[in-house]
């Protein structure tokens, strides 16, 4: 073999790799299955000097005599593969400024997605500003304020001496029957990429393509997102975790979730099979998105997670989603379309029997809601829940994959999607229950007035409500001053009863302070409370002096006996307080009471 035949079939086997690298990439795999690959020795479409031309149909005719990398002959094949999938591969006047538009377009498309570098000769020029990315518009622009003289010089480089990089465009003027959708497989191309870019970040496949083995809990989840519109949005935004070590560490034989981690643990020590992990994954997720965390409200915890697995049982077991684990599960007929609280009321009738029956997480006694249920992460974690179900029955509904849902299900996501009373209507309903409005009354006592249509006869004038009415409408504010709670929300509370107590003519509010004692700041004028206040404060948290102290001054005739009294704290206060007035609670979102409240909790957002 002599040395020029050496040379030539070097040059053809960095051709054929960089066809063999489009070939397999996941964005041009789809568009490739259609193309017609020519290797033109004779020169009859593209020149010596040039690199291959493409047609409006998807022949390529290359010459392979050019010596080039297989990445730079692949950064050729893609630019034209992408012109086709733009459908720039077509005639116009004045075709080279037509291409050239087509080319700056689809030299910026592959210079964002990095498909390795263009030749060194097409390099050098470096010519290619951001301005004007669209074709029709660029070349529009070219038309009418003409071209530099440098791009004419980079279009004749790039045809390799020609007059146009594309070939057989008279063809195309003929429709065929079997004419290809570039645009379409284009579109087919990208989506694939984007999927295995998720799948790859996402773990389940290697950078090289190689799929990593699923366990049958990972193909659960695909099979979750993939097929069940109502779980699949929910199922995306959870990490699911199988890690022996960290499911012993939490004792958790067999499931379990934790909402504001969002994550769900799974033991492969229980051998689950795919169906199995399938029903037990839908299980996890409704509790997530059914907040049941968030919804037990002082119910005993174990008692309620037990009332919440019925009921999610039943329902998956009527959707038929996956197979109830061989492990057993919670399960009786008799609660079917029995909400969470009426099963929580009936097992707390036999406590005793209640308390030996297993959750998923395997033991007796363990619920499998792990985590805090509250504080910020915990409840933005819940509203994300919240919502990415009720967009999921919508789906289900409304969509074209509509399916059967038990009805009760369907009234506990929907009842969970109406939005609640704004915190500060309903403080303002208690302010009017309290507060009345004042009524004005008809008296003679005040100089009467007279008509002159009967002047004899006296008219009762509008009296004001007494002095003594109007100086009885006053309450107390217990404000807790302790080192834990937010300034923001303290202005944001103190603004909002302000407002309020101006608004329902509440002449004084008796203003107590308290952290680990209580500081009396006296009678204090609503407007006050508007402007700069000072506080003291800022240490520990006990709330129940500032009771002691409200209680006192009622015995002393100092403030009135029944209240009422409005407490503002973030909840992490003693386990008990002794309070005998009416009084209500104000909490940041988010928080809650180490204790069940017999007052009104309003939830400041």
């Amino acid at each position: 073999m002599d040395k020029s035949s050496k040379n030539k079939n070097s040059a053809l086997e960095a051709c054929r790799a960089g066809i063999n690298l489009i070939s397999n990439h996941p964005l041009f795999m789809p568009m490739w299955r259609s193309v017609y690959t020519h290797f033109d020795d004779k020169h009859q479409y593209v020149s010596s000097k040039g690199w291959l031309t493409v047609s409006p149909r998807g022949h390529f005719y290359f010459n392979a005599q050019r010596r080039l990398t297989p990445v730079q002959w692949a950064r050729m094949i893609a630019q034209a593969l992408v012109a086709l999938g733009f459908g720039l591969v077509q005639q116009r006047s004045p075709q080279q400024l037509w291409e050239l538009a087509a080319l700056k377009t689809v030299t910026l498309f592959c210079d964002e997605l990095k498909i390795s570098p263009l030749p060194e000769e097409l390099q050098s020029f470096g010519l290619l500003d951001q301005s004007n990315a669209d074709t029709e518009a660029q070349f529009r622009q070219w038309v009418v304020d003409g071209c530099p003289d440098i791009l004419y010089q980079w279009h004749h480089l790039y045809c390799g001496g020609l007059s146009s990089w594309y070939c057989q465009l008279e063809q195309s003027q003929t429709r065929s029957y079997h004419s290809t959708n570039w645009g379409d497989l284009f579109v087919e191309g990208i989506t694939q990429s984007v999927q295995q870019a998720l799948e790859v970040a996402g773990g389940y496949q290697s950078a090289d393509n190689k799929n990593r083995t699923l366990t049958p809990a990972q193909r659960a989840r695909r099979q979750l997102i993939d097929t069940y519109p109502l779980l699949g949005a929910l199922a995306a935004g959870f990490e699911l975790v199988e890690d022996i070590r960290l499911c012993g560490q939490y004792d958790i034989r067999v499931a379990a979730i934790d909402v504001g981690a969002q994550k769900i643990w799974m033991n492969p020590a229980a051998a689950l099979k795919q169906g199995e992990c399938l029903f037990v994954f839908a299980h996890e997720l409704l509790h997530a998105g059914l907040n049941h965390a968030s919804r037990r409200r002082g119910r005993d915890p174990y008692l309620w997670n037990v009332a919440c697995d019925f009921a999610i049982n039943g329902w998956l077991m009527q959707m038929q989603i996956g197979t109830p684990p061989s492990l057993g599960l919670l399960y009786d007929s008799q609660f079917d379309n029995a909400s969470c609280e009426e099963i929580y009321d009936h097992l707390a009738q036999d406590i005793r029997k209640a308390r030996k029956l297993v959750t998923l997480r395997g033991n007796v006694g363990d619920g499998d809601i792990l985590g805090e249920d509250q504080g910020s992460i915990f409840t933005n974690a819940e509203e994300y829940c919240r919502r990415a179900l009720s967009q999921g029955l919508e789906r289900c509904l409304y969509g074209s994959a509509r399916t059967t849902l038990p009805a009760g299900l369907i009234e506990e996501i929907r009842s969970l999607s109406q939005p609640p009373i704004p915190w500060d209507v309903r403080l303002a309903e208690w302010f009017d229950e309290h507060f009345p409005p004042l009524e004005y009354h008809r008296s003679y006592a005040h100089p009467s007035r007279r008509q002159s249509a009967t002047p004899n006869i006296p008219r009762p004038s509008l009296a004001k409500p007494s002095e003594e009415m109007r100086l009885s409408r006053v309450f107390g504010v217990l404000l807790d001053t302790s080192g834990s709670m937010n300034i923001q929300l303290l202005g944001k509370a103190l603004g909002a009863i302000a407002s309020y107590a101006l608004a329902h003519d509440v002449q004084q509010v008796r203003f107590i302070c308290c952290d680990a004692q209580a500081y009396d700041k006296g009678w204090v004028m609503p407007e006050q409370l508007l402007y700069r206040f000072a506080l003291e404060g800022r240490g520990g948290t006990v709330l129940q002096p500032g009771i002691n102290l409200l209680s006192q001054l009622s015995k002393r005739g100092e403030f009135p006996a029944q209240g009422p009294i409005l407490i503002i704290t973030d909840g992490g206060c003693e386990q008990y307080i002794d309070i005998q007035m009416e009084h209500a609670w104000l909490l940041p979102e988010g928080h809650r009471l180490p204790f069940i409240p017999r007052g009104e909790v309003f939830t400041l957002r």
